[in-house]
């Protein structure tokens, strides 16, 4: 299966259960597969992401082995020297990273701002006090996870 029918089919698997239109289904999983491309850029941005194991343990119950191919697909990532996938091993339990994602982007000038999303909306973070406090959340998670090497083993 090709990286985009990949993407695809795990972004359908996770907006399914009627929540969206298929129309609303089709446009974002297109923005989903838009911003991976950005990744095989001549010149990609550093990418250093934590992922909870349970997340990638996950069966997806009407397309089974999805998720292994998802897990060998971030596998191949990790291969680019600009990809850095880090896993939370189930055995750390609660920790920060539960309360939900985000993402903190340091833009060429060292400007830093965050995304954080959730279930209903999605917000751009810029005040510095606030990206801050997601900078600080983001090394207590990243804490948590195993080192490179042992989550592309695990």
């Amino acid at each position: 299966m090709s990286r985009a029918s990949l993407a695809g089919w795990h972004a359908r698997a996770t907006l399914a259960g009627g929540r969206f239109a298929p129309e609303d289904v089709d446009r974002i999983v297109a923005s989903r597969l838009e911003r991976q491309a950005i990744l095989r850029r001549e010149r990609p941005p550093q990418l250093i992401c934590v992922i909870d194991e349970a997340v990638l343990r996950r069966p997806v119950l009407d397309q089974p082995g999805l998720m292994i191919e998802q897990c060998e697909h971030l596998a191949r990532l990790t291969a680019e020297e600009h990809v850095q996938v880090h896993i939370v091993p189930t055995d750390a339990g609660m920790y920060l990273g539960l309360a939900g994602q985000f993402i903190i982007a340091e833009m060429p000038d060292g400007e830093r701002v965050a995304h954080a999303d959730n279930q209903l909306t999605a917000q751009i973070v810029d005040t510095p006090t606030d990206v801050a406090t997601l900078a600080r959340t983001w090394e207590i998670v990243r804490n948590e996870a195993l080192p490179r090497r042992q989550s592309i083993e695990s």
